[in-house]
Protein backbone atom coordinates (compact mmCIF):
# COMPACT_ATOMS: atom_id res chain seq x y z
CA UNK A 1 0.00 0.00 0.00
CA UNK A 2 1.50 3.06 -1.29
CA UNK A 3 1.68 6.51 1.43
CA UNK A 4 -0.90 8.88 0.64
CA UNK A 5 -0.37 11.84 -1.00
CA UNK A 6 0.44 15.15 0.98
CA UNK A 7 -2.44 17.77 0.96
CA UNK A 8 -0.19 20.19 -1.04
CA UNK A 9 0.54 17.45 -3.68
CA UNK A 10 -2.64 16.35 -3.98
CA UNK A 11 -3.69 19.81 -4.43
CA UNK A 12 -1.38 21.04 -7.01
CA UNK A 13 -1.89 18.02 -9.11
CA UNK A 14 -5.77 18.18 -9.24
CA UNK A 15 -5.78 22.38 -9.67
CA UNK A 16 -2.31 21.58 -12.55
CA UNK A 17 -5.03 22.13 -15.70
CA UNK A 18 -7.50 24.92 -14.20
CA UNK A 19 -4.52 27.10 -12.86
CA UNK A 20 -1.49 29.84 -13.65
CA UNK A 21 1.25 29.58 -12.02
CA UNK A 22 3.66 33.20 -11.17
CA UNK A 23 6.92 32.91 -9.70
CA UNK A 24 7.79 35.78 -7.93
CA UNK A 25 11.57 37.17 -7.30
CA UNK A 26 11.97 34.77 -4.28
CA UNK A 27 11.70 32.08 -6.88
CA UNK A 28 8.44 30.07 -4.86
CA UNK A 29 5.16 29.38 -7.09
CA UNK A 30 1.78 30.85 -6.71
CA UNK A 31 -1.08 29.36 -8.00
CA UNK A 32 -4.13 31.18 -8.85
CA UNK A 33 -7.26 29.15 -9.90
CA UNK A 34 -10.51 30.99 -11.25
CA UNK A 35 -13.47 29.68 -9.69
CA UNK A 36 -16.96 29.95 -10.60
CA UNK A 37 -20.14 29.22 -8.12
CA UNK A 38 -23.56 28.10 -7.57
CA UNK A 39 -24.84 31.18 -6.58
CA UNK A 40 -23.62 32.67 -10.02
CA UNK A 41 -20.63 34.67 -8.83
CA UNK A 42 -16.77 33.93 -9.94
CA UNK A 43 -13.90 33.96 -7.35
CA UNK A 44 -10.19 33.53 -7.03
CA UNK A 45 -7.91 31.51 -5.19
CA UNK A 46 -4.11 32.44 -5.19
CA UNK A 47 -1.97 29.26 -3.56
CA UNK A 48 1.33 30.07 -2.25
CA UNK A 49 3.05 26.82 -1.11
CA UNK A 50 5.90 28.38 0.13
CA UNK A 51 4.05 30.59 2.83
CA UNK A 52 1.29 27.55 3.15
CA UNK A 53 -1.45 30.50 2.83
CA UNK A 54 -3.82 31.27 0.11
CA UNK A 55 -5.62 34.28 -0.79
CA UNK A 56 -9.67 34.39 -1.62
CA UNK A 57 -10.07 36.82 -3.62
CA UNK A 58 -13.97 38.09 -3.94
CA UNK A 59 -15.91 40.89 -4.97
CA UNK A 60 -12.53 42.73 -5.14
CA UNK A 61 -11.41 41.72 -1.64
CA UNK A 62 -8.82 40.00 -0.56
CA UNK A 63 -8.91 37.57 2.54
CA UNK A 64 -5.74 35.80 3.98
CA UNK A 65 -6.29 32.49 4.67
CA UNK A 66 -3.47 30.13 6.65
CA UNK A 67 -2.78 26.64 5.75
CA UNK A 68 -4.75 23.82 8.10
CA UNK A 69 -4.31 20.66 8.78
CA UNK A 70 -6.30 18.16 6.71
CA UNK A 71 -7.04 14.43 6.30
CA UNK A 72 -8.14 14.80 2.72
CA UNK A 73 -7.97 18.09 0.01
CA UNK A 74 -7.46 21.14 1.30
CA UNK A 75 -8.42 23.63 4.11
CA UNK A 76 -7.46 27.03 4.68
CA UNK A 77 -9.02 29.28 7.13
CA UNK A 78 -8.99 32.12 9.37
CA UNK A 79 -10.96 31.45 11.93
CA UNK A 80 -14.28 33.25 10.09
CA UNK A 81 -13.24 32.66 6.85
CA UNK A 82 -12.60 29.11 5.57
CA UNK A 83 -12.01 27.27 2.04
CA UNK A 84 -11.81 23.35 1.68
CA UNK A 85 -11.94 21.48 -1.07
CA UNK A 86 -10.59 18.77 -3.17
CA UNK A 87 -9.95 18.18 -6.72
CA UNK A 88 -11.85 20.65 -8.43
CA UNK A 89 -14.31 21.47 -6.21
CA UNK A 90 -14.46 24.28 -3.53
CA UNK A 91 -16.35 25.18 -0.79
CA UNK A 92 -16.48 28.84 0.63
CA UNK A 93 -17.40 29.53 3.93
CA UNK A 94 -17.64 33.36 5.06
CA UNK A 95 -18.93 33.86 8.84
CA UNK A 96 -22.18 32.59 9.35
CA UNK A 97 -23.23 32.61 5.33
CA UNK A 98 -24.85 29.84 3.74
CA UNK A 99 -21.10 28.12 2.27
CA UNK A 100 -20.88 28.84 -1.51
CA UNK A 101 -20.12 25.70 -3.76
CA UNK A 102 -17.82 26.14 -6.41
CA UNK A 103 -15.82 24.37 -9.43
CA UNK A 104 -12.65 25.53 -10.93
CA UNK A 105 -12.64 26.73 -14.74
CA UNK A 106 -11.76 24.14 -17.18
CA UNK A 107 -7.85 25.21 -19.34
CA UNK A 108 -5.64 28.33 -18.40
CA UNK A 109 -6.75 30.92 -16.80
Amino acid sequence: MKPAPTALTALSAALLAACTTTTPAGGDAIREVAFDCTNGETLSVRFDQARERATLVRHGNEIELPQQVSGSGFIYSNGPNTIRGKGDALTVEIGRMVPIECTARPGRN
